[in-house]
């Protein structure tokens, strides 16, 4: 089994983290390093003697301490939350309730004599526990919603929810809310209850993570992505500092939403992913079948392939409607309607031309008043009007896609898809998922995948199916290519957290930045 699930009381214990390697950190001194003018060959001194050489792989020695964390899966549980002085309001929060003890530290020990001879010894000291809780999901909400959707949730205090989690967990027992954890220090060999709540989680999650910070000082520098440091910089501006944190990760039932179904399960790193790239193979699949298309034959017949459709690398706000421009404009060039129509079909499924046919009369055809000024102004933007659009309306809707394209985010680009096309915008989102099914078809096909193995299982043994072929893949680059075909500008990485761990491993110590999403 990938999971586990545990009785309302379990409890697990992630033990503190002793690894040794962050008493030591080793690494450049970007300040030093990172600027040319400090570059230079000495004709008569060593040339590890120069500052800019003495600057690369400084080792720096800490004091590192970890707490021990112990948690019990979270649960939700309805409360009353004032509105004011005189009125409550029911609603529902997520928790989760946790212990922490105080298991003291390590720190770097050189031998004087020889510091070539390096080892760790254990120290005590009182530690103050700065809780931060974390929930964050990824996960579409909607079959158009995209491969992923980043939702976080920050624990909050709510004091009208502590007494009702404690009733129900152990009256015996205080919990402390994160502002009560913070108050004082641990002193070593203490242990504390507290318990991280949230409110507002959106209810369809299924699969979700907990990143707990506070529970060692243990940190990493980097460079800041596109830094550059100038001679006058302050010593560090281009640096940011990573801290680790504790993930967990848990999934609940997706089709039972019952009151009494309060607790979620303990999953396993790369869980979700491995669903959620499994169920969107099950999804294209499904789409090839229940439309009639043949990409291959249709991509053929436009003079392109799979690998002429992906999308731009990147970490853009909504998917790329390029992909999309490309293909409508192909479309354009073959030489009667009826070669048209069977290409249609073949790349976007019976509904394909009908789908292109309504676009074309909202954006070219009679419409009343103030929709009319609106659709005037939106295609003006790209240099046409209703009747240019009429007469050559695929080279027409090429363009409004590159203009959409441009626009930063899905909620924007739908909002702008409706000043052209009225209520019919929504039908360019469905072409664009169309296409991306077509391409995943076929570059499944180009990856060798039998599509009717693929189908035999559910998610989880989709992923299964395709990970031998992906990883028998010689050409990395190649392989690559197949899984931005497959997924999108962020199937490499998903892939990555997918593959490289294995069921059971139920928490994972990583460094993050403040605004680090996983995954992307």
């Amino acid at each position: 089994m990938g999971f586990r699930e545990l009785a309302p009381g379990a409890l697990t214990v992630i033990p503190a983290n002793r690894s040794a390697a962050d008493t030591l950190l080793r690494g450049d001194i970007p300040d030093i390093t990172a600027r040319p003018d400090l570059e230079w060959t000495p004709k008569q001194a060593p040339v590890g003697g120069t500052l800019s050489a003495r600057g690369r792989d400084r080792e720096s020695s800490r004091e590192i301490w970890c707490l021990e964390f112990a948690f019990k899966p979270p649960r939700t549980i309805e409360i009353d939350v004032p509105l004011s002085a005189e009125k409550m309001q029911r609603k529902r929060v997520w928790y989760l309730v946790y212990r922490v003890r105080n298991v003291g530290g390590r720190r770097a020990v050189i031998d004087a004599e020889n510091p070539l001879n390096r080892g760790t010894e254990p120290f005590e000291t009182a530690i103050r526990f700065v809780p931060q809780f974390v929930l964050e999901s990824r996960e579409p909400v909607a079959p158009d919603d995209g491969t992923v959707a980043y939702r976080a949730y920050l624990d909050r205090v709510v004091p009208s929810a502590l007494a009702v989690i404690q009733e129900r967990e152990d009256p015996a027992r205080p919990l402390l809310d994160s502002a009560a954890m913070a108050a004082e220090e641990l002193q070593p060999g203490e242990e504390r209850w507290g318990v991280a709540v949230w409110e507002g989680v959106d209810p369809r999650i299924d699969f979700f993570s907990v990143y707990v910070r506070g529970l060692t000082n243990a940190i990493r520098w980097r460079k800041r992505t596109e830094a550059v440091i100038a001679a006058n910089a302050v010593p560090g501006a281009g640096m940011e500092q990573t801290l680790q944190a504790l993930r967990l990760d848990f999934w609940r039932p997706g089709d039972d939403r019952r009151q009494d179904n309060q607790q979620m399960n303990i999953g396993f790193a790369g869980m979700f992913e491995r669903m959620a790239l499994g169920g969107r193979l099950l999804d294209d699949i499904g789409r090839m079948q229940s439309g009639g298309q043949a990409p291959d034959a249709g991509l053929a017949r436009l003079d392109l392939s799979w690998a002429d459709l992906l999308e731009p690398e990147g970490e853009d706000a909504a998917p790329s409607l390029l992909p999309l421009a490309k293909v409508v404009a192909a479309l354009e060039k073959l030489p009667g309607p009826s070669d048209r129509g069977e290409v249609v079909r073949q790349v976007f499924g019976e509904r394909g031309a009908a789908v292109l046919e309504e676009l074309a009369r909202e954006a070219a055809g009679p419409v009343d008043g103030e929709r009319e000024r609106l659709r005037r102004e939106a295609l003006a933007a790209v240099a046409l009007n209703p009747e240019a659009f009429a007469a050559a309306p695929l080279g027409s809707l090429a363009k409004v896609l590159r203009q959409l394209e441009a626009l930063p985010s899905a909620s924007a680009r739908a909002a702008a898809a409706s000043q052209f096309f009225g209520s019919a915008g929504g039908r360019v989102e469905w072409l664009r998922r169309q296409l991306a099914a077509a391409r995943g078809a076929s570059a499944l096909d180009a990856l060798g995948v039998d599509a009717k193995q693929l189908t035999a299982g559910d998610a989880r043994a989709a992923f299964a199916t395709l990970q031998p072929a992906v990883d028998a893949e010689p050409d990395g680059q190649k392989r690559l290519a197949v899984l931005r075909g497959l997924f999108g500008p962020g199937g490499p990485a998903l892939y990555a957290d997918a593959a490289g761990v294995h069921e059971g491993i139920d928490h994972a110590w990583i460094f993050r930045y403040e605004d680090d999403v996983p995954g992307r």
